[in-house]
């Protein structure tokens, strides 16, 4: 018959800290932890945002690898060429695209910049007589409200010179991450693959193969959000084009178009502003009854893509709360502007479905697991245990 061992009693503590109470006590745990957690990432994101020249074009460089991915892949499957040179090709098709959209829009633009600048100059005249008219505004009130701007323009044109030296270093810097952001691309399309297995490789061992697993999810989720954005911002952009044709102003369609295409793909705020851009422009060229049916036109856009596209094109696999989609732009915006609220849904996107799968919830079971990377990593781990 084995023998009855007491039970282990805890290790004594000082008096003073068995008088505290254990409800205290793990919060007090909990806390400096929590404290700790905190700083790291605030650490994290201040030295990015000291770099964002670089880390601005990589993210853009990922989120154009998601969506060019399919035609490397297909390329390379069903034709003679190798991984590079697809990823080559599919480069070049999208700086041809690119430099197609934006020479159409600014050729349009220029054509009828004359038409536009007449138009607003009768359109702001019109608006400043109907203020007259309703609020009993004289012409000293509308002289002095112009004096009293050419006097503070005159007072600020020291930082205006200033503002317009830091542009052209701003234009350097643009110069700067689209060439980071063309070549980030290429290697990611090309060989894409080999760098993420080396950065999980520098893992201890028992970590590569969960990270790479919840990395795929995570990815997944970022190349259905990437895709069904590019798809509703078309849609968006071809229905509010559409409504300029249709108002009869189909010389400004392709501006509007590339307009409300990039715009889409900032959200909430983006969808506003270039719905926002093309009221005041039918406005401005047409009359005020046509504005109101392009506002219309614009309102039934957004709430197709809003209500049927979004939901049925990207499903669960991206699945977020509303309130987390405004919150995640607020943040982004606070933290980085325009660039914070570009990416702050990709982001969250990934790291959800990278922690759902983290915490066993898997959001893509359909992926199973990657057996490739599977026995690369035990093979590495073997030539490092050898």
């Amino acid at each position: 018959m084995s023998k009855l061992r007491p039970a282990p009693r805890p290790p004594a503590v000082p008096q003073e800290v068995d008088e505290i109470p254990i409800g205290v006590r793990r919060a007090a745990a909990w806390s400096w932890r929590l404290i700790i957690v905190v700083a790291a990432i605030a650490l994290v994101l201040w030295g990015l945002l000291k770099i964002t020249t670089i880390v601005i074009p990589v993210l853009i460089a990922i989120l154009l690898a998601v969506m060019l991915q399919p035609v490397v892949q297909v390329l390379t499957r069903y034709t003679f060429l190798g991984r590079a040179a697809s990823s080559g090709i599919a480069l070049i098709g999208l700086l041809l695209v690119i430099s197609g959209m934006f020479t159409l829009a600014g050729r349009q633009l220029i054509a009828q910049f004359a038409d536009i600048q007449a138009k607003a100059v009768d359109g702001f005249q019109a608006i400043l007589d109907w203020a007259q008219t309703t609020f009993q505004i004289d012409d000293p009130m509308i002289n002095s409200a112009i004096n009293e701007g050419i006097t503070q323009l005159q007072q600020n044109a020291s930082q205006l010179v200033s503002s317009a030296l830091s542009t052209a270093a701003v234009l350097g810097n643009v110069a700067t991450g689209i060439v980071i952001c063309l070549f980030t691309l290429f290697f990611l399309l090309s060989s894409g693959t080999a760098i993420w297995r080396w950065v999980v490789g520098l893992l201890p061992p028992d970590a590569r193969i969960p990270t790479h697993e919840a990395f795929r999810r995570g990815w997944k989720a970022l190349s259905a959000y990437v895709r069904t954005q590019i798809l509703v911002a078309a849609v968006d952009a071809v229905g509010i084009a559409l409504g300029m044709v249709v108002l009869g102003l189909g010389s400004y369609a392709v501006p509007i178009w590339l307009l409300v295409f990039l715009f889409s793909f900032i959200p909430l705020v983006g969808a506003i502003a270039s719905g926002a851009i093309a009221v005041l422009l039918v406005l401005v060229l047409n009359n005020w009854v046509s504005a109101l049916i392009m506002l219309g036109i614009v309102l039934a856009v957004q709430q197709i893509e809003g209500n049927v596209l979004q939901p049925f094109l990207m499903g669960k696999a991206v699945e977020m709360h509303p309130l987390a989609v405004f919150l995640g732009v607020t943040a982004g915006a606070m933290l980085a502007g325009i660039p914070g609220a570009l990416f702050a849904i990709p982001l969250i996107a990934f790291v959800n479905a990278t922690m759902l799968y983290v915490v066993g919830r898997d959001p893509s079971p359909e992926l199973g697991l990657d057996a490739g990377a599977q026995a690369h990593f035990r093979q590495l781990r073997r030539r490092t245990v050898a």
